[in-house]
């Protein structure tokens, strides 16, 4: 995990970052393309997108790649986005 990662979970709940910090440890190479991925997104929406991972990674098992798919749900949902909704 890298430390980008670390600052942006730094808002979310003990629960949440224990959370992505397992999942993180599963796929350490995952975790570093999506602190890339989310590098040039605003912080605002960098934080959402965290916090969405973390809330739909509650309803996943992490063993099995969990961690892929429940990005992939985030990344879909942040697309359908208004530009005018608060992200």
């Amino acid at each position: 995990m890298t430390t980008d990662l670390d600052s942006l979970m730094a808002s979310l709940s003990a629960t949440d970052r224990d959370r992505l910090r397992g999942a993180f440890a599963a796929d350490p190479e995952l975790a570093s393309c999506l602190s890339t991925m989310l590098a040039d997104l605003p912080a605002d929406t960098q934080e959402t997108m965290m916090r969405r991972l973390a809330v739909r990674l509650e309803d996943a098992p992490l063993g099995g790649g969990a961690l892929i798919p429940a990005l992939a749900d985030v990344i879909e949902a942040a697309m359908e986005w208004p530009d005018t909704e608060p992200r």
